[in-house]
């Protein structure tokens, strides 16, 4: 889907374009949805006709400003009035571009300049400008947009204009942003702001306010960017600034579907869409109906998602945008191959293929037929057609002679090589082209590593495998999330995921087990790593590693986009590519090899200055004799891994490292697992419902473990789980054999990764010995709507005399972060609530303070990170603390999703308890008290463990759904030992 990047301020009047799509905007920009422009100042010398038409252009109706312009013209022609026809000339190109008839539109703005040029109007030359540029940028002729916004500032200055000024700058920073220079975007929009403000111009404070807010969402920082928004949406309402407003609205849905707040954005984005629709703005409304259209898609409403699909895809067509129409059915097509239409996927993407040929867009048309190719050989193993649609879009490359066209093209090929089984083919396609794979982003390179990988173990070269996979892991760890290719490919055989499986799988064949282990264990729990980005906290924290986390982040969506932004370039055939455009292609090749230099020290850096942190953010691996050490004897690590095909577990004890493998695919195991959680989630289900589901998974986790003799002696588990697995309540897995629960043998201790393990108890010591005196203090928020909560305070207050209670309104997140900060154990009883799009932005809920980020009432992940906390022990007694977006979601497989705990711990908490489940409140003050009375004379995952027991035994909390949801992550030795002391220094006060 193409999207809208910003607003322009244009240089004549009232409203300007606003909202244009685009073909391929580049991948950092996929998830920016609005682009908004500046007005242009109207000359005084217009008669009641310009009047006239100007006002009808402020209400969105360019067909009657066209009629009412070109009245004027055609007068100020038989006037020879030069100055009166080339503003005529140039609102007419501006209506024209309102309608997206961007030939005609260029044709009548430069028709305009020439008079200008020629009757010596340099009064008004930056208006034109202002306002070719604004088209060059729309149509992605981003090295004419500078040339003439460079112009424009020019005339500005030269006729000590200063609202031209500021609108240049806007315009200027707008291609920065989306050459990936965004400082020098944030300087220019910053400028522009400043320069509106003192000028009293709300729609140039407006509009740029409301670029900034677009950078913010884009550079991952959606709080700061809704409250800039928000801001820029009350001046433009203020000014009647229509189009300003509607793009707001469409950029604050963005940013609420960031902050995983889907309600508030569907609201946005209606809104933004009727604005559209009751103004005429149609290229505008097409964009909001995509847009909502992907919320629907998220949310699982697909026939609403492909209606919305649908419409946007008819205004496309009614303006005569063919290649954006042709870019949304190709868009479609992905939905209903992913659903199983496969003869819908593919009459849509015939569709698609016909619109790019008619638009005579090259690279689309090959774009199509690779898609088709990828389609058709994925529905039948062997068809004709897609030797044809491959020869046919190899035949395009040539003519395109770029290196985007050239790579997609042999990794299609190569995919579909793989799906034939042809490794030799695989193998012969990549090497074919490894200077272009190495020459662009990183997403290509894992890409082909991973092909080229599998190849070589599927013909029995497992050296070479192993080495083709280590550099496709090496790839993925920079590809970050969803940064790499722009191209939207059909290969629905590759994953990130397929690096690590296929290099553990080759690394087990080869019999290095430790080796294997390091690569699964560094596969895991990256959620908060990958989304760390510019955020107002990482940006501002005085943690030099979240500092560096930062800057790595924002330097490699610079190196996505400086990839998109070559590629959209070299789109251009080479034969009609000018000068101009061969320097740029130059420069940014240059840029971005600069780019990944500084990337990749600064990832060394972070490694090498705080192993420690980066191993908790999921960022680093261990040594297996370093994790031997830090495991006592009668403790055993299970770490999992899930494969498509079969579930591996590494068993790691203080003397040996072992892997076991079940035959088991991955999507049977997640059936296995949603099953679970629905038996086990609700309290009214009837005994026995769930055991026999619970008793296969014993079967399938546990069973070989026990019976290969590896857990003899061991009294406590530490779970590394994967996949699937962190959403599965361990606990209640059930030993068919003796009908006791996991739980009655063994207790339970949840780690991210092993990495982390050892982190937390290299640190355990210096963070427990501390000689202040520990201060307890239980949190329950909302005790009116949760009574049970203040049951659970009580408990609390009863295990820990002397300890602080803060109830109700005085709950608040100030609070909160005061206790944290102090060396007690602190308890909330309240909501958690799990972002399904950013984890950085889960949080925990508490009662409304003073309004500042720092007392809002939302407790965030991404401000955990920036926090220094200091107790030993936190209890999140809320709503499914513990669960990770990837169960919100699609629950996909192959991703391992980070947890509030994950971000406590990073900032300094030893254990953290949290829930998989909503737990009715009563059930949740019942083990609370059990807990907390257990915790004065036994370690924390004993303490959790006799709790759970005690429910089991009860008659009114026996069922698991009371029980089982409640998992500690985090507990150590030396940590266990402090809470024991610290539970009963604190009960002597």
């Amino acid at each position: 889907m193409r999207t809208r990047l910003g607003i322009l301020i244009v240089a004549i009047g009232c409203v300007a374009p606003a909202c244009s799509k685009r073909a391929d905007r580049p991948a950092a920009a996929v998830k920016v949805s609005h682009a908004v422009t500046t007005g242009i100042d109207p000359p005084a010398q217009l008669d009641s006709l310009s009047a006239k038409g100007e006002s009808s252009y402020a209400r969105g109706q360019f067909d009657s400003a066209s009629g009412f312009f070109r009245v004027a013209r055609a007068r100020a022609h038989a006037a020879n009035d030069s100055a009166l026809e080339s503003r005529a000339l140039t609102w007419l190109g501006l209506a024209a571009y309102r309608r997206g008839q961007y030939p005609e539109a260029r044709r009548l703005g430069e028709q305009a300049l020439a008079l200008k040029l020629r009757a010596g109007l340099k009064a008004d030359l930056f208006k034109s400008y202002n306002a070719l540029g604004l088209l060059a940028w729309n149509e992605g002729r981003l090295n004419d947009a500078i040339t003439l916004f460079e112009r424009a500032t020019e005339s500005a200055r030269a006729n000590a204009d200063q609202s031209g000024l500021a609108k240049a700058a806007n315009n200027t920073a707008l291609v920065h942003t989306e050459l990936g220079n965004f400082a020098q975007a944030r300087a220019g929009f910053i400028e522009a702001r400043r320069a509106g403000h003192v000028l009293g111009d709300a729609k140039i404070e407006g509009r740029s306010l409301d670029n900034l807010g677009m950078l913010d969402i884009q550079m991952g920082d959606p709080r700061s960017a809704v409250t800039a928004l928000l801001e820029a949406r009350a001046l433009l309402r203020a000014n009647g600034d229509v189009t300003g407003e509607q793009n707001v609205l469409g950029q604050l849905g963005s940013a609420y579907d960031a902050l995983g707040e889907p309600r508030l954005a569907f609201a946005a984005l209606d809104t933004a869409l009727e604005l559209a629709r009751g103004h005429g703005l149609k290229q505008e409304e097409a964009s909001n109906l995509e847009l909502i259209a992907g919320l629907q898609r998220q949310a699982g409403e697909i026939r609403q998602a492909l209606k919305l699909y649908e419409q946007a895809s008819a205004l496309d067509a009614e303006l005569g945008l063919g290649i954006e129409r042709g870019t949304n059915l190709r868009n479609v097509a992905q939905i209903y191959f992913a659903l199983g239409g496969n003869d819908l996927a593919l009459a849509n993407v015939n569709a698609a293929l016909r619109a790019h040929r008619a638009a005579g867009a090259p690279l689309q048309e090959m774009r199509d037929l690779l898609m088709l190719a990828d389609l058709e050989s994925a529905i039948k193993s062997s068809d004709p057609a897609v030797v044809r649609h491959l020869a046919s879009a190899d035949s395009l490359s040539r003519s395109l002679d770029a290196r985007i066209a050239r790579v997609e093209l042999a990794l299609t090929s190569a995919v579909i090589a793989d799906r034939e089984g042809n490794p030799r083919k695989v193998l012969r396609t990549l090497q074919s082209r490894k200077g272009d794979l190495a020459r662009g982003g990183y997403g290509d390179e894992w890409q082909a590593a991973t092909l080229r990988a599998r190849s070589y173990a599927r013909l029995g070269l497992l050296d070479s495998a192993a080495a083709a996979g280590r550099q496709a892991v090496a790839a993925v760890e920079r590809v970050r999330g969803n940064f790499g290719s722009t191209f939207l490919r059909a290969s629905y055989a590759t994953d990130k995921a397929d690096a690590y499986a296929d290099l553990v799988d080759v690394l087990l064949r080869l019999g290095r087990i430790d080796e294997a282990f390091q690569t699964a264990d560094g596969a895991r729990s990256r959620a908060l790593l990958e989304h760390l980005a510019a955020t107002s906290s990482g940006a501002n924290t005085n943690n030099p590693t979240i500092r560096s986390l930062t800057e790595s982040e924002a330097t490699l969506r610079r190196i996505d986009t400086l990839a998109s932004r070559l590629d959209a370039i070299e789109e251009t055939p080479a034969a009609k590519r000018d000068a101009p455009a061969k320097a740029r292609i130059k420069s940014l090749a240059t840029q971005l090899t600069d780019a990944r230099t500084s990337y990749e020290a600064l990832i060394i850096q972070v490694a090498e200055h705080d192993a420690a942190g980066s191993a908790l953010l999921g960022g680093r691996t261990t040594e297996t004799e370093e994790l031997k050490r830090a495991i006592g004897p009668d403790e055993a690590l299970l770490e999992y891994w899930v494969t498509p095909t079969r579930l591996i577990v590494f068993v790691v004890a203080h003397s040996e490292i072992r892997s076991l493998a079940t035959e088991m695919r991955g999507d049977d195991l997640i059936r296995r697992i949603r099953l679970a959680r629905d038996l086990l989630g609700g309290s009214d289900i009837g005994a026995g419902d769930e055991s026999e589901v619970l008793n296969g998974l014993y079967e399938f986790l546990i069973g070989p473990v026990e019976r290969a003799g590896l857990l003899r002696g061991v009294r406590r588990l530490l779970l590394v789980p994967h996949s699937a697995l962190a959403y599965l309540p361990f606990a209640a897995l059930r030993n068919t054999a003796t009908k006791r629960y996991l739980m009655e043998d063994y207790s339970l201790v949840s780690f991210p990764s092993a990495a982390s393990l050892v982190t937390l108890r290299r640190t355990a010591p210096a963070q427990v010995n501390s000689p202040r005196a520990a201060r307890a203090t239980v949190f329950a928020p909302f005790s009116r709507t949760l009574p049970g909560t203040l049951r659970e305070a009580h408990a609390f207050r009863d295990a820990f005399r002397g300890a602080e209670s803060e109830e109700g309104p005085r709950a608040t997140e100030r609070r909160l972060r005061e206790a944290l900060s102090s060396d007690g154990i602190v308890h909330v009883a309240g909501h958690g609530v799990m972002n399904p799009r950013n984890p950085m932005f889960s949080r925990i809920e508490m009662a409304r303070g003073s309004g500042v980020p720092a007392d809002d009432g939302r407790l965030e992940v991404h401000e955990l990170l920036a926090m220094r906390i200091r107790a030993p022990l936190v209890f999140l007694s809320g709503c499914e603390t513990g669960v990770g977006s990837a169960w919100s979601t699609e629950f996909a497989g192959g991703e391992d999703y980070s947890t509030l705990a994950q971000g406590f711990m990073y900032a300094g908490a030893r254990s953290v308890i949290a829930t998989l489940w909503q737990i009715e409140d009563e059930g949740a003050a019942a083990l609370a008290e059990r807990f907390y009375a257990n915790l004065k004379v036994m370690a924390a995952p004993e303490a959790l463990a006799a709790a759970q027991r005690e429910l089991l035994r009860s008659s009114q909390y026996r069922r698991p759904y009371h029980w089982a949801g409640y998992t500690l992550t985090g507990a150590s030795e030396g940590e266990s030992r402090s809470l024991k002391t610290q539970a009963v220094s604190v009960q002597q006060e």
